[in-house]
Formats: structure tokens, sequence, C-alpha cells
């Protein structure tokens, strides 16, 4: 039977990184769309307009899934720790049934 080992600590050290550079990155981007915006905003014209409005809408929906993201990443820490959790619970039951069989043979010799 194959294992399967799991580096929980680097899995959580991975998602908190990502977390963290998804969340500069965002800063980032609306502090580049709000210089963008305000550049626009100071020239006149219809097509300046439908530019400022063409970059809130990308700016929501880049937001949008950098959001989605950032809780798939949760997702992914929260379902590491269940399972960490419960490969604990399990190694510990396994240990306690070797420590009663041993007890329960080693009586009856």
């Amino acid at each position: 039977m194959k294992q399967i080992k799991i580096d929980y600590h680097g899995v959580y050290n991975k998602t908190r990184e990502l977390q963290t550079r998804l969340q500069s990155e965002l800063r980032e981007m609306d502090a580049g769309y709000r210089h963008v915006q305000s550049r626009l905003q100071q020239l006149d014209g219809r097509t300046n307009a439908a530019l400022i409005e063409v970059a809130a809408a990308n700016q929501i929906k880049t937001r949008a899934t950098a959001e989605a993201l950032l809780q798939l990443l949760a997702y992914i820490e929260n379902a590491t720790r269940e399972v960490e959790t419960e490969e604990r619970e399990w190694t510990r039951i396994f240990n306690d049934s070797k420590i009663s069989r041993v007890t329960i043979n080693g009586g009856a010799s």
C-alpha cells in the first residue's frame, strides 16, 4: 500500500504566502487604477469618460477574481487543517489499538 505524505507546514506556509502576495497585488492594482482614473478625469471628452468606466469595471472584475482566489486559498488551508486533525486522530486510535493488543497478548502469555 502506498502512503501519501502531506507537508502540512508547507501547505500552510504556501497558502499564507500566496494570500499575502494577492493582497499586496490588490493594493497595488487599486493604486494603479486610482492613478489612471485620476489622469483620465483631467482630460475632456466622451472617450475619456468611457475609458474611466471600462477601467472601473475591470477593477471590479479583477478584485472579484482575486477575492475568489483568496477564498480558495483559505479553503485549501482549512481543508488541510481538517485532514491533519483527522490524520492525528487516526494515528492516536491506531497507536492506542497497538498498545491494547500488546497488553492483551502480553497478559495472556
